[in-house]
Formats: structure tokens, C-alpha cells, sequence
């Protein structure tokens, strides 16, 4: 690729407002690229749906964000989604998304995330030949009920310039699962940024705030996530805590939070479990800043963006061995082993009961995330994908 200003277009089914975990690396993952004098635009190609597949008709078909990032939309038919996948699986006009690619004219196209197959094919279909295609799938496993997906992905990759893993455990993943030869794979992570109105003594506001430990959870409300399990915990190792705690869930999903408010009523725990819903940037970045421990306990994680985003807030991360959890957190976190709900509810009370053990933990995050993971050293490696 010559040396003019790149124009990035990233392809993903959910895009502002709504912001999972991959959206939030998509948005910034596009800032940082937009201050590079590299890049003459950043865009977005998305849908009028918010996850889980929930139509908007009301959202605009172009929208530019503050920041500068064109999001472009795409209306699916009909709009009710089949409630079979985490995609839409409706029609969109392959003409809707030729007049978007024209209009925005990207010399590089991004698939961030599988599943999106119908954007990711037609997108290639109007611009094979005339864009660069780099494709991070964020592998998971597949289930028995969705290994049709397998070989969708395995051609997506394929006909794509390069497939970026997230970390090497991935990368082993997609090279067997999806038949990647090495030369075309690169491994890149998502970087983390503190959030801004968390404050920079954070520690101190901990303090003033509220004598009570405060735990954070911060996902979308669904068994994938965990939730639930971390109640279990929760109630199991409150007993044994010295001081008072609450914990805060973070996220929102009307039949999940349904499930989970009957279990705290029936452990009457109403006065120490938050649910926040669906927070914003500023909302998000408060508890952050109000937290001491942050704990998720996923059935898998790719690359868990949050825990990063914890760690740079000074918080110390309780999790367990799924996904590359081990690969990643080697420092300010406890990984126990898989649901191991003994060894959670042990780690739990000693970072409750023990501030210099739970700080000593948060220090040694905040050091490790700013210095390892960075959304400008991100940007430069896929600033270097993209020339080729």
C-alpha cells in the first residue's frame, strides 16, 4: 500500500451506544488511530440493533461521534431477530452496503469479532481488490449447536490479507482451527486506558468514600458472564470477612438481573448487592474510582479488556483459569483455578480482610497494565498490518 493517509473502516454488528467489550476496543482502538497523521479517517460499519439482537429503527443511518468517527448503519429485515444467535440473523441490502463502502471509500477494512458473516462477506464482495482486510476473529470455542460457523470463519480467513489473534494461546487456536499459515498471522491485544473520571489517587477516594470493601463486576448480566457464581461466592465468604463489604454489578440484561435480584432477596442480601444497569463512560469511570476489588468469573474470555481497565484504576482482579486469563494476568491478579468456588471464596476473604495484601495487588496491576498494555503501541502494530 502507498503512502497516503489510510481511510480504516472496522466492521462489527453492534456499535454505539451500545459498547461490549469489543466495542469498546473498536472506539479506542479508532481514537488512537484518528491521532496518528497516518490516518485520514476511522469509520464504522455497523446495525441498528443493540445486543442481545434488539432492534432501533430510530437510530440514525449516519452518525459522526465527537470524537470523529463515522458510524454508518445498516436497517435489517425483518427487524425482529431470530433469538438463535448473538448476531442479527436478518437480511441487510447488499446495495445498503456498497453505497456506505463508496461513500466512505476505506483503503483498509477490519473485521473485529466473527459472526457477522453477511457484513463481513458482502464487504468483501464490493471491495475485495481495492481494500486491505485484516480480520480479528476473538476466538472461542464453538459449541456442538454452532460448528457450522467453523468453516465460515475458516474461509473468512482465507480471503482476508491477515488474521490477528489476540494472544498466543489464540493464535494457536486459529491457526489449527481455521487453517492459518503462520506468515499470515500476527498476534496483537487490546490495549486498556484508564478511565477518566476515575481519578489519579483513587486509593484516597476509596478511603474518604465508604468503610465498605466495595467488589466490582463489570459485564453484560447473563450466565456467560458469571454472575451468578460470583453471588454464590460472595455469600459464601461473607461470613468470614472482617469488615463490611457490598458488591456491584455492572451491566444490563432485564431477564438475567430478574434471576439474579431473587437470589439476593432470597439470601437477603438487598442492602450489600448494586446493580447499576448499563453505565456510561462517566458512570463506569465513579465506580472504578469507588471500587477495591475488582472480580469477574466468566466462562471464557478472550482477552477481558475490563480486568486491564481495573488494573490501571489500581484495583487488584480476582478471576479464574479460562480462556487466556493465565497467559495475561501475571501480575496485580489471582487467577484460581476453573469455578473452583473454595479457592475463590478463600481469595475473596484475604483481599476483604487484608488493605496492604488487597493494595500491594492493585499497585503492582496499575504498573503492569500502563507499562504492558497500551492503546498507542496497539495502534502502531495494526498501523503496520495495515500498510502490510
Amino acid at each position: 500500500m502507498d503512502g497516503r493517509p489510510l481511510r480504516v473502516l472496522f466492521l462489527s454488528p453492534y456499535f454505539r451506544p451500545y459498547l461490549g467489550g469489543i466495542e469498546r476496543a473498536i472506539e479506542r482502538l479508532s481514537f488512537q488511530l484518528m491521532e496518528s497523521p497516518e490516518v485520514e479517517a476511522v469509520g464504522v460499519l455497523t446495525t441498528k440493533y443493540s445486543f442481545p439482537p434488539t432492534p432501533h429503527p430510530d437510530w440514525l443511518d449516519r452518525e459522526r461521534t465527537p470524537e470523529g468517527v463515522a458510524i454508518f448503519r445498516l436497517t435489517g429485515f425483518p427487524r425482529k431477530s431470530l433469538p438463535l444467535y448473538s448476531v442479527p440473523l436478518v437480511w441487510f441490502s447488499p446495495g445498503q452496503i456498497r453505497q456506505y463502502l463508496d461513500e466512505f471509500n476505506p483503503h483498509v477494512i477490519h473485521f473485529v469479532g466473527d459472526g457477522w458473516f453477511w457484513g463481513h462477506f458482502w464487504a468483501w464482495m464490493w471491495r475485495k481488490g481495492r481494500a486491505r482486510f485484516v480480520f480479528t476473529p476473538s476466538y472461542h470455542t464453538l459449541p456442538p449447536s454452532r460448528a457450522w460457523l467453523k468453516p465460515v470463519n475458516r474461509l473468512l480467513c482465507q480471503g482476508v490479507d491477515r488474521v490477528v489473534a489476540l494472544t498466543l494461546r489464540e493464535a494457536t487456536q486459529v491457526g489449527r482451527d481455521y487453517g492459518v499459515p503462520r506468515e499470515k498471522l500476527a498476534v496483537v491485544g487490546w490495549g486498556a486506558s484508564a478511565m477518566e473520571d476515575a481519578g489519579q489517587d483513587t486509593q484516597s477516594a476509596r478511603d474518604d468514600a465508604d468503610e465498605r470493601v466495595t467488589i466490582l463486576c463489570v459485564g453484560r448480566l447473563s450466565r456467560h458472564k458469571g454472575q451468578a457464581w460470583l453471588l454464590d461466592v460472595y455469600r459464601r465468604a461473607r461470613a468470614s470477612f472482617l469488615r463490611p463489604a457490598r458488591l456491584v454489578l455492572v451491566g444490563r440484561d432485564e431477564d438475567a438481573e430478574a434471576e439474579l435480584r431473587a437470589r439476593v432477596r432470597a439470601a437477603g442480601l438487598e442492602d450489600e448487592v448494586v446493580f447499576t444497569g448499563e453505565l456510561g463512560d462517566a458512570g463506569l469511570a465513579g465506580w472504578y474510582g469507588r471500587s477495591d476489588i475488582f472480580a469477574l468469573f466468566s466462562q471464557y474470555e478472550a482477552f477481558g479488556l475490563v480486568y486491564f481497565e481495573a488494573m490501571l484504576c489500581g484495583m487488584p482482579v480476582l478471576t479464574h483459569e479460562v480462556g487466556a486469563n493465565r497467559e495475561l494476568l501475571t501480575h496485580g491478579a489471582t487467577v484460581v483455578p476453573r469455578f473452583n468456588a473454595d479457592a475463590a471464596t478463600a481469595e475473596l476473604v484475604r483481599m476483604v480482610n487484608e488493605p496492604e495484601y488487597r493494595q500491594r495487588l492493585g499497585q503492582e496491576g496499575r504498573e503492569y497494565a500502563a507499562g504492558e498494555f497500551t492503546w498507542g503501541a496497539v495502534a502502531e502494530k495494526y498501523l503496520a498490518l495495515y500498510r502490510g
